[in-house]
């Protein structure tokens, strides 16, 4: 599917609220991984229903965890640490389009008493998988995947030779919450110790909602240590709250400093200190955003974000700093692209391993508006202004890089195409449904994905 978006003239809208932003996908991963392995029935509301999760549920279901779904309501019946079975003649999993989903359920699989496989699309495909293969195979794991040529990395399709595992101390080479949390879930499956060591902090999602689940876990300075030395119990009357995502917010808080309104109130999105990075960047640049009606903080907090209209100047961003926003650096080269001077992007490299090449993608989004970006191996340089009455962009299957075209178009008021939108489903089932809430037109063509 293409999106058409015609040339718009923004006027002055009224102030707005937004109380639809989907649930968060970090979280809602994790709710169905840990509420299979826990003991006892989870319920969650505000479970995003993109295709990414539910491809997730959809695994454990094959693992024989039963579930009810409806709308952002789900319950699981948790079967406990060693309640997992094997797929029905030994079907193979499939992700689809999640890294999150893979990497994490490599981490249970790997320590199961039986054998497995697992795979996704062809972007998954290409995904390397050596980062988490090397610290599971030191815990005593059996994998093995698929080589590409002119790579050195292990790729998918994973062959998951179920195996016992032992406790390992590991210092990550690079931060990464993925790397983190696969290791803790198999920890799970291990009576002894295992100590992760982080060069700089990452999300701690999977760290605060095993805590919610009684999990053995700690954290001592840069140390994580965890071991499955305690059950996983399922919290006993009460349903668990999965805020809005704030990375699906991000497309709609740059919309809203970039266009002209009286006021943007988005509602329930999550402000976890290991997420929100975005908002302190913008910020330095001179954005306008109050954060105000704050809670759920003994799980994950979350509030209401208010946005304004802003002049806003560009950035050299730190490094360190990545890790918290690495999700939301396309729309925040958008921004950009509406601020004076230079946004400097280092130590991102990640970004060349996502859905697809997202530095590449952010130089072909510059380049059909007549940005000046200067790309490097690690980040980017941006800037200047959008140019030009219209613009072509290939998303290349990647949701992040569709819809930050989709935010230029609209703020520039230049028609647009974009390629590949029936990938933004992944993350974002609702974007086109918010986007008439603004009153902002466009057009979905029929055609495959990227």
């Amino acid at each position: 599917m293409n999106c058409q978006i015609p040339k718009t003239t923004l006027s002055t809208r009224s102030s707005i609220t937004i109380s639809t932003i989907p649930g968060d996908k970090s979280l809602s991963h994790r709710a169905v991984i840990l509420g299979s392995l826990a003991e006892g029935m989870s319920s969650f509301s505000g479970f995003l229903t993109a295709e990414d999760c539910l491809n997730t549920l959809h695994v454990f279901n094959a693992l024989g965890i039963q579930s009810k779904q409806e709308g952002t309501s789900l319950t699981l019946h948790g079967k406990g640490l060693s309640g997992l079975r094997a797929p029905i003649n030994d079907a193979l999993l499939d992700v689809g389009n999640s890294g999150t989903g893979i990497r994490l359920i490599t981490g249970v699989l790997a320590a199961q008493a039986f054998d497995t496989a697992i795979t996704g699309d062809a972007s998954i495909q290409k995904r390397p998988m050596k980062r988490i293969i090397t610290p599971l195979s030191l815990m005593g794991a059996r994998i093995t995947g698929q080589t590409l040529p002119g790579k050195t990395d292990v790729y998918p399709p994973l062959q998951i030779h179920g195996s016992a595992l032992n406790a390992i101390t590991y210092t990550l080479p690079v931060a990464s919450a993925q790397v983190k949390s696969a290791i803790l879930l198999a920890s799970l499956f291990v009576q002894d110790i295992t100590t992760i060591i982080e060069p700089e902090a990452t999300r701690d999602h999977t760290e605060r909602m095993l805590q919610g689940y009684g999990a053995d876990i700690r954290r001592e300075g840069t140390a994580i240590m965890c071991s499955g030395q305690k059950p996983l119990v399922a919290p006993h009357g009460c349903t668990i709250q999965i805020p809005a995502d704030i990375s699906s917010a991000a497309f709609f808080i740059v919309l809203g400093l970039i266009t002209p309104h009286e006021g943007l109130h988005l509602t329930h999105i999550g402000i976890n200190p290991t997420r929100d990075a975005l908002l302190g960047v913008l910020k330095a640049m001179g954005a306008r955003i109050d954060i105000h009606t704050i809670a759920g903080e003994d799980f994950e907090p979350h509030a209401t974000i208010s946005v304004y209209p802003s002049e806003m100047t560009n950035i050299d961003l730190d490094p360190a700093v990545i890790p918290f926003l690495i999700d939301e650096i396309p729309i925040l080269a958008v921004a950009a692209m509406f601020a004076k001077g230079r946004l400097r992007v280092t130590g991102a490299k990640e970004l060349r391993v996502k859905e697809s090449d997202r530095i590449a993608g952010i130089a072909r989004i510059a380049a059909a508006v007549g940005i000046t970006i200067t790309e490097i191996e690690d980040g980017f340089s941006i800037t200047g202004r959008p140019s030009g009455e219209s613009f072509t962009l290939d998303s290349h299957g990647d949701h992040r890089i569709a819809m930050s075209g989709i935010v230029l178009a609209y703020a520039a008021e230049m028609s647009a195409t974009v390629i590949g939108c029936a990938c933004i489903h992944t993350s974002f089932p609702n974007f086109f449904e918010i986007l008439n809430t603004w009153g902002l037109p466009y057009l979905k063509v029929s055609q495959p994905c990227g």
